[in-house]
């Protein structure tokens, strides 16, 4: 894998007055919960269009709406004086977070009586498709296991994004037994960790001489 996504966390904020159910008959539209219903149309709407522009070669820009936060369970006779939505914003590594940042922000301010944070930001990673590293690991790989390695750019995070930010040049590499098993978890064939085993040492000979 030579390059991945990096993320942006964007937290949106709609107020409400905070009453007894008891005096809170004809308000129902300042409840900030069914504020929320408005934004979240909004949201709907617009993240096509962040994909779109978050797309990395062939690979789509992907968002989540993580989660909604507003009232208190334990106490449904008070209205919601705020309701939180969270949202995943996956950001292609030759976007500046910054950039990302600014985007997301400016659809952001543009809704009405919402408040917006950046709370998380972490950029995503890539390397020369013709650098030794990636050379040697794919030199390695085809001798062990007889044929050229898969590449692929994917858009969840990893540590190669901290890595590269202090100057290590950093790719991912691995067997995958797909998705992670609903009982096993994450789980591994024996066979394929054994020579990845190898195809690490062999890398690490070529890199080290």
């Amino acid at each position: 894998m030579l390059a991945h996504c990096g993320a942006l966390w964007l937290r949106l904020r709609v107020h409400g007055p905070f009453v007894h159910t008891a005096f809170s008959a004809g308000r129902i539209e300042e409840n900030s919960i069914v504020k929320m219903r408005s934004v979240l149309d909004r949201v709907l709407g617009w993240l096509p269009e962040w994909e779109e522009e978050m797309s990395y070669g062939d690979a789509r820009g992907v968002a989540n709406i993580g989660a909604i936060q507003g009232g208190f369970g334990w106490r449904a006779s008070r209205t919601p004086r705020a309701t939180d939505l969270f949202l995943d914003l996956r950001v292609p590594p030759d976007v500046p977070m910054s950039d990302a940042r600014r985007r997301a922000l400016a659809f952001a301010r543009a809704l009405d009586g919402v408040e917006a944070e950046v709370y998380v930001t972490a950029p995503g990673a890539e390397i020369e498709a013709g650098h030794p590293l990636v050379e040697a690991v794919g030199t390695a790989h085809e001798e062990v296991f007889g044929a050229a390695a898969e590449r692929d750019v994917t858009r969840w995070f990893s540590d190669a994004s901290v890595l590269t930010r202090y100057g290590v040049e950093t790719l991912n590499y691995g067997t995958s037994t797909g998705l992670p098993d609903a009982e096993l978890g994450e789980n591994l064939e024996i066979d394929g960790l054994v020579k990845t085993a190898e195809v690490y040492a062999r890398a690490a000979q070529r890199i080290c001489g």
